[in-house]
């Protein structure tokens, strides 16, 4: 696996860790004795700590990650996270099993044992009791779950082993439509072609057409393909761990302007992304979607083809639609973010290359 120091501090991992080659763990990590990273799966503790109990699981593509210099990831012990899962700036209790591309947010709580359903987001704050099967977005409480339905759970996500009826259907922990591989090869493209100041963790595969503004920043797992149309990405734009951006057949273009913020495990097909947008974490927009300047789909929402997001108005649901304005504080998070990024692209490139990655005054 990719093992990275961030700044001064470098991971601490347990012995009998078992990852795979593009696995990646960064910065202030700490990692507990007999865990499992599936390919593509991140640990990033670079703005904050993450702690890792003992055997723990986690599947292809997801992540793990923090709120910069506010909340840490804490993951208890014998904790099961799916494919495309991801763990963000929150507490895990023992036991917890969290669906394929589900999405714990920041400062929630989960007790032990509790189950986040396949394609479920928990808000951020959200304090949930342990023992209760969670699904939607947001998540609320569907039924107790009982220590056999639990034990089953964690071996159908760790195993592949069937879900007995005790643990009720496969849409419980398991993604419907099936979620699909990267199209290439983990690191598939050249940093090369890219400006100055522009990071491509280790692990981001850019593939076709595509061209990237300054400063803009690919994290761990990213997957660009332009297929047989084009991709541009503007300045100072991010798109983080384990995100898709597809584009298309001849004239079916992903343009994606400047300071755009992208979260973690987001899929973005072919069309138009104003610039200062926000897509929230594990959201996914569908093609021929236009999110005007400023505007903002929720984390965990689907945009149908051809939905318009209008600037200044978040979008949330499935599908997605006009749920309230984007408050003042809500630019000045979204604006902080984008410089905590940028700053990011800056410590995280070689040396030689940190004075072309000064951060933007604007």
């Amino acid at each position: 696996m990719i093992v990275l120091p961030f700044l001064f501090h470098t991971p601490n991992i347990g012995r009998g860790i078992r990852a795979q080659a593009s696995a990646a763990v960064i910065g202030r990590a700490d990692i507990g004795p007999d865990c499992t990273l599936g390919a593509l799966a991140v640990v990033r503790a670079d703005g904050e700590a993450v702690r890792i109990g003992t055997d723990c699981w986690f599947g292809a593509a997801s992540t793990v990650h923090i709120a910069h210099l506010l909340y840490p990831s804490i993951v208890g012990n014998h904790v099961t996270v799916g494919r495309y899962g991801l763990v963000h700036a929150c507490t895990i209790g023992d036991d917890c099993v969290i669906g394929e591309h589900a999405a714990v947010m920041d400062g929630a709580v989960l007790g032990a044992g509790a189950v986040v359903a396949a394609q479920s987001i928990v808000p951020p704050g959200k304090q949930l009791a342990g023992g209760w099967l969670y699904a939607g977005t947001p998540a609320r409480p569907v039924a107790p779950v009982s220590a056999e339905a639990l034990a089953q759970l964690h071996r159908a996500l760790r195993e592949g082993a069937p879900i007995g009826a005790a643990a009720a259907t496969a849409e419980t922990i398991h993604a419907t439509p099936p979620l699909a591989d990267l199209h290439h090869p983990p690191g598939t493209g050249a940093a090369g072609q890219f400006p100055a100041g522009t990071y491509l963790a280790p692990t981001a595969s850019v593939v076709g057409a595509v061209a990237l503004g300054e400063r803009t920043s690919l994290w761990f797992g990213t997957e660009i393909d332009a297929g047989e149309a084009r991709v541009e990405i503007g300045t100072e734009t991010n798109v983080q761990d384990n995100s898709r951006l597809y584009a298309g057949a001849a004239g079916q273009d992903l343009l994606i302007g400047a300071r755009v913020l992208i979260g973690h495990n987001v899929r973005i097909f072919a069309s138009s992304i104003g610039a200062g947008a926000i897509i929230g974490m594990g959201a996914s927009v569908g093609p021929g979607t236009v999110v005007e300047p400023g505007g903002c789909v929720a984390a965990g929402s689907v945009t149908e083809p051809g939905t318009v997001v209008r600037s200044g108005e978040v979008w949330s649901g499935r599908p997605a639609r006009a749920a309230r304005a984007l408050s003042e504080a809500n630019r000045s998070a979204f604006a902080a973010g984008v410089m905590t990024y940028v700053e990011y692209c800056a410590q995280y490139l070689d040396p030689r290359q940190r004075n072309a990655a000064k951060p933007s005054l604007r």
